[in-house]
């Protein structure tokens, strides 16, 4: 068996298409943090930013599936140890993000009786109806995970420019979608 040169096809069209519904719900969030409570279009579009979370956990879910169940290629032979803890402590930071936000973002929505439609096909069950203390928590904790999320992004976005403008490596091609062949 022949030790890949970059992820599996499957997780790099997984990785694009969290990269952009990430960053499309981070500056809805960041927009709607601006508006006034209560108001249009805030409040529509934090149904959308919504979705894309409800979206963003399922995609976590089935990435951590497809990597489990596919091998990854090696570190480049020039990462030294510093960047390689760097780089495992941000990717582990994005999974955890990804899987945090959502919950905390349920919780505060559940509990303090906003919206929870699902682009507007449906609406997702209430399990913390009323419960302030789980409302206080999870927007508490949503709100603060939303300035860790800046970091890390911006962290995981400085070290691929990083990689592709000064070190001129071949570490984003690894993530990089495929060509057709046609």
């Amino acid at each position: 068996m022949t030790t890949p040169t970059t992820y599996d096809p499957l997780l790099r069209k997984i990785h694009w298409a969290t990269a952009i519904l990430f960053i499309m719900a981070m500056l809805i969030g960041l927009y709607c943090g601006l508006q006034e409570p209560g108001t249009s279009p805030r409040r529509e579009l934090l149904d959308v930013h919504k979705s894309l979370g409800v979206t963003l956990f399922a995609l976590a879910i089935l990435r951590v599936l497809v990597r489990l169940s596919t091998q990854a290629p090696p570190e480049p032979a020039g990462f030294g140890p510093m960047v390689r803890l760097a780089a495992r402590l941000n990717h582990w930071a994005l999974y955890l993000i990804l899987f945090i936000m959502p919950v905390t973002g349920y919780m505060f929505s559940s509990a303090g009786g906003y919206s929870l439609r699902y682009f507007w096909i449906f609406s997702w069950p209430r399990l913390f109806a009323g419960n302030q203390a789980i409302a206080h928590a999870g927007e508490t904790a949503h709100g603060f995970l939303a300035y860790v999320v800046y970091l890390v992004v911006t962290l995981h976005i400085a070290a691929t420019l990083w990689h592709v403008l000064v070190k001129k490596d071949d570490t984003l091609t690894r993530m990089w979608p495929a060509r057709s062949q046609t």
